[in-house]
């Protein structure tokens, strides 16, 4: 299962519906990884929350990349991310995919795992499974 920057965040935020996502995950045994783009996004975030937030942000995803396998963006992840990226960007009925949604749908793609993220710009994507909570 690949995990998607909202899920995480919602994680780190103790939402309930991605705290039952993630002790589903874990009863199932489910393997689980971060594309290396997740990282960067979640920083990014962290850097512009509020500096009240940061710390605790910044705890909360510590700890969740020490106990996740990240997953490197390689030149097939790339240009695969690209691809998806440039396909959704000309089109007019597909959802845009940014930089790091690209790269995430990218990995699961390779992969052949879901994402676990209730973002609806991956519904779009060719052959992507997602794995959404309520």
């Amino acid at each position: 299962m690949i995990l998607d920057t909202q899920f995480l965040g919602e994680l780190v935020e103790q939402r309930e519906a991605a705290r039952a996502m993630a002790a589903d995950l874990e009863d199932r045994k489910a393997v689980l990884r971060v594309p290396s783009m997740v990282v960067w996004e979640v920083y990014y975030g962290v850097e512009n929350a509020p500096e009240s937030k940061r710390e605790v942000l910044q705890s909360g995803y510590e700890k969740l990349f020490r106990a996740l396998p990240v997953v490197d963006l390689n030149d097939e992840l790339a240009r695969r991310a690209g691809e998806l990226r440039g396909r959704h960007a000309r089109s007019s009925s597909l959802r845009n995919l940014d930089g790091a949604d690209s790269a995430v749908a990218a990995t699961a793609l390779s992969y052949d795992e879901p994402v676990v993220s209730n973002d609806r710009d991956f519904e779009d994507v060719d052959g992507l499974d997602v794995a959404t909570y309520h």
